[in-house]
């Protein structure tokens, strides 16, 4: 049998060579990229492989026939079928695949004699000669041996390092087997829990729907749900879930005031939530109310191209400084310069709630000497698990409330007002366009919440049906665990 290779830019063009060759029933044995960027496939004709099949199916026929010996009889018909079975198979196994990508350089195939030092070989076969016995590597003359003790020394360490690292091994798989028997428990028990709410308290059920239709999350609806008093039912039952979440929800009021107390102000959040316009509707109603000679803005954004540029314009436009600061020392000697000014704000850098920089950001404000106040901007349009991982990463001391920005653009405010209500936060201002300062106002319990709750009449295909809720909170178990 005559193995040949085919070389080609393309999977199709050394394949029309094959076909060209060797005919169109050729059998593929190999297709791999080549380092040039091309494809090289290796491939036998058919009737090599029939000979071949022909020859090792009858055990009675000798392997090497006489020359002159007359031709050998047609083939059994079960062979020929296993012989041309066996083609197919091996042609489904080798279909060529156009790369996708640029090939990666192939790894060098192992060398033969690693399977030979994993398996010893028996005693007879080295006294027969089919293969030597393991020796040592050689050594030096000129270098002393080594005494036994440091030799059971370093066996002993190489033996106590492959045990340590096999602990760690089966350490980490029983830790992985551990974290999926708790996630499959959890959801046991919280299909087992629904379904035990539906059977004893429907009417705690049919108000956890609703709550968690508007995109409350089911940690904070299980609080809220399991403080129902039962003979609240139906429209009743909505009425008391709408009241206790308006109690909880903290908003401003005017002693909590920024504008009205004064003071050194960060706007914290991801990238895109809007800090240097929400900074720009501060200042204008800081202005309107202290005089733009009480109020400075300052910018650490030096990575976003013209994001100081567009601060300055709004400074421009108030009459009010802008300063840029690039570090810790210059926002210390800044802030010593603006002690007289009424308010300060101070525009931040964006970036992910999981950036390494977000801590060292909190370092710099907590040591400038003066106290600095954080905001943080959440946006209303971002979903429960981004809001909630977000909330996590900015949280800390300095971190007097937050801000949610782009009302207009969510559907459903339930997600931005879970995560405030459950790390309770103070909610500051809600922004709900671009317009400086018309789309800015202070956070009215009564108003998001009546807004969050009429999301759940909406139809969408979010929406779960009442024999899906068992599956859906069963999922949700483990998210904010």
């Amino acid at each position: 049998m005559v193995v040949r290779k085919f070389y080609g830019k393309t999977t199709r063009d050394a394949l029309r060579q094959v076909r060209e060759e060797l005919g169109a029933d050729a059998l593929i044995l190999s297709n791999r990229p080549t380092l040039g960027g091309g494809v090289e496939i290796m491939a036998v004709a058919d009737a090599d492989v029939s000979a071949l099949a022909t020859t090792l199916t009858p055990p009675s026929q000798p392997k090497h026939p006489p020359r002159n010996a007359p031709t050998p009889s047609p083939v059994p018909a079960p062979a020929a079928t296993g012989g041309s079975m066996n083609r197919a198979i091996a042609r489904t196994y080798a279909m060529p695949v156009e790369p996708l990508e640029a090939p990666a350089v192939p790894t060098p195939p192992p060398p033969p004699q690693t399977k030979a030092s994993t398996e010893p070989k028996p005693f007879l076969a080295h006294v027969q000669g089919n293969s030597p016995p393991p020796k040592a590597a050689p050594q030096p003359q000129a270098a002393p041996a080594r005494p036994a003790a440091n030799v059971a020394s370093s066996n002993v360490a190489s033996s106590n390092d492959a045990e340590r690292e096999q602990m760690a091994q089966e350490l980490k798989q029983i830790g992985d087997e551990i974290k999926q028997l708790r996630s499959l428990l959890q959801s046991q028990l919280a299909g087992f829990a629904w379904s035990d709410m539906e059977q004893r308290t429907p009417n705690r059920a049919e108000l956890f729907r609703h709550l968690l239709t508007a995109g409350f999350s089911s940690t904070l609806i299980r609080q809220l749900t399991q403080k129902l008093p039962p003979q609240y039912e139906g429209d009743v039952a909505q009425k008391w879930a709408r009241s206790a979440l308006i109690h909880n929800l903290k908003c401003m009021d005017p002693q909590h005031d920024p504008i009205e107390r004064g003071g050194i102000y960060a706007l914290v959040g991801p990238t895109g939530v809007g800090k240097t316009t929400t900074v720009a509707k501060l200042a204008a109603r800081a202005t309107m109310r202290h005089g733009a000679q009480n109020v400075a803005l300052i910018t650490t954004d030096t990575y976003r191209i013209g994001a100081q540029d567009q601060l300055r314009i709004y400074g421009k436009i108030l009459g009010v400084p802008v300063f840029s600061v690039q570090n810790e020392g210059d926002l210390q000697l800044t802030l010593a310069d603006l002690a007289q000014r009424k308010i300060v704000l101070i525009d931040t850098v964006g970036m992910g709630q999981r950036d390494a920089r977000v801590q060292a950001q909190l370092d710099m404000f907590n040591q400038t000497g003066r106290p600095v106040e954080r905001l943080l901007l959440l946006a209303a349009n971002a979903d429960g698990h981004t809001l909630e991982d977000v909330v996590r990463h900015y949280r800390g001391d300095g971190l007097a409330g937050a801000i949610l920005s782009k009302i207009d653009e969510a559907l459903m405010l339930g997600p931005g007002l879970d995560v405030v209500i459950r790390h309770r936060l103070r909610l500051f201002y809600v922004t709900n366009g671009q317009r400086v300062p018309e789309d800015i106002h202070a956070a009215h319990a009564e108003l998001l919440i009546d807004r969050a709750l009429r999301a759940a009449q909406l139809a969408s295909p979010f929406n779960p049906e009442s024999d899906e809720m068992a599956m859906l909170n069963a999922a949700q178990s483990g998210w904010l665990s």
